[in-house]
């Protein structure tokens, strides 16, 4: 290409292959934290006991959107990683036949 510009396809590929792996594990510990639930009693008898069983129960959904997010976020970047090398390779094809290349 002109001015020794040039893209690294394979490289995207390669990311979006050794990335996505990441987003099911993000997952399975979404997973794993979906699971514990903790009795009303876990925190003792104290007068506070009850609100430090809600303050962690409400932590503990805000973890579950934040994974949730960052999965989603992760996959998209996957996703555009393969899209990108996709459309790089399908222009780079579509420019050397327009000027006779093959």
């Amino acid at each position: 290409m002109a001015q020794g510009f040039g893209v690294q396809s394979d490289a995207l590929r390669t990311y979006a292959r050794n990335t996505e792996p990441d987003v099911g594990r993000i997952q399975r510990i979404r997973n794993h934290i979906t699971q514990l639930e903790l009795s009303a009693g876990t925190f003792g008898k104290l007068p506070e006991s009850d609100s430090l069983k809600s303050d962690y129960d409400a932590k503990q959904d805000e973890s579950l959107r934040d994974l949730e997010s960052a999965a989603e976020a992760l996959q998209r970047m996957v996703d555009a990683a393969r899209e990108t090398a996709d459309r790089y390779d399908g222009t780079e094809v579509h420019t050397v036949s327009t000027f006779g290349g093959e």
